[in-house]
């Protein structure tokens, strides 16, 4: 197993994280201006339906606003341009096009080389298949009149009860926004003493089990930061709760499943609502 040196050693902010405000195009802006971190799980349609009611203000569908979002759907179509590409995912409700990067030097020298026989030579493009199934996390923005996934992660999606779930998410979120049923209380922590996480008893070092742990940590960590600059990497969150990385990854799975947490500028690297 890799061998990672304390962050705060490469952060600049106090107690760990990651900061990646020169990586992306576009992440410097105001601190003045800084977003609602939330993530509202939408359809296609949803997207493309939502409207800003001020310039510059956060796009509305059916009373939610929509700042960072997540959706699933179908590759029904993969563009190569070595350095990243564009999927066009549909959901049922509606398609629409998102540009994944590459994060992998081979590329830039990959050139049109297809070895993989799908018709495309980048390694970020072999990583999904025309047909099969996955989850988008990003910040909804609008470009020359037409919406885009800013800052996208996209993950396949390996069952199918992900999809199912997802869309569950979404009509609770609209029924809430709607007024046709109530905001439910805190899901971690709820005033009847009720936890959503089945305590860990082999856990000696804390009460909590290593999924209350590690989303009270990303919390802390994420307190006041913008998620389009900054993120709790998982070496962070092992080395801190002392926990081994397979188990922070299943954990950040499962939070990231239940709508505490979300990727950010790749699969390793999460940021708390």
């Amino acid at each position: 197993m890799a061998t990672y040196q304390p962050y705060n050693e490469y952060s600049s902010v106090t107690g760990g994280g990651f900061e990646n405000s020169e990586s992306r195009p576009g992440s410097g802006e105001s601190e003045t201006n800084a977003r609602v971190n939330t993530l509202t799980p939408v359809t296609i349609k949803q997207i493309l339906e939502s409207k800003q009611d001020i310039q510059d203000g956060p796009f509305v569908s059916h009373n939610q606003e929509l700042h960072h979002v997540c959706f699933v759907g179908v590759v029904r179509n993969i563009t190569d341009h070595t350095a990243n590409i564009f999927l066009t995912i549909e959901d049922g409700t509606g398609q629409i096009e998102v540009r994944k990067w590459s994060e992998d030097a081979n590329d830039l020298a990959a050139g049109n080389d297809d070895s993989s026989g799908k018709g495309y030579g980048s390694q970020v493009a072999q990583q999904f298949e025309i047909g099969g199934y996955v989850k988008v996390f990003g910040a909804l923005k609008e470009f020359g009149g037409k919406k885009n996934i800013q800052y996208a992660v996209i993950k396949p999606i390996d069952s199918f009860n992900e999809v199912l779930t997802h869309h569950l998410e979404v009509i609770k979120c609209h029924s809430i926004a709607s007024g046709m049923m109530k905001q439910p209380l805190d899901s971690a922590s709820n005033n009847n003493g009720q936890s959503l996480f089945v305590k860990d008893d082999n856990d000696t070092s804390s009460g909590s089990s290593p999924l209350q742990r590690i989303l009270e940590f990303c919390k802390k960590q994420c307190d006041g930061k913008d998620a389009n600059s900054f993120a709790v990497p998982i070496p962070l969150i092992s080395q801190s709760l002392n926990l081994d990385e397979t188990t922070v990854r299943n954990c950040c799975t499962t939070l990231t499943d239940q709508g505490f947490i979300y990727p950010t500028f790749d699969d390793n690297n999460f940021f708390a609502l």
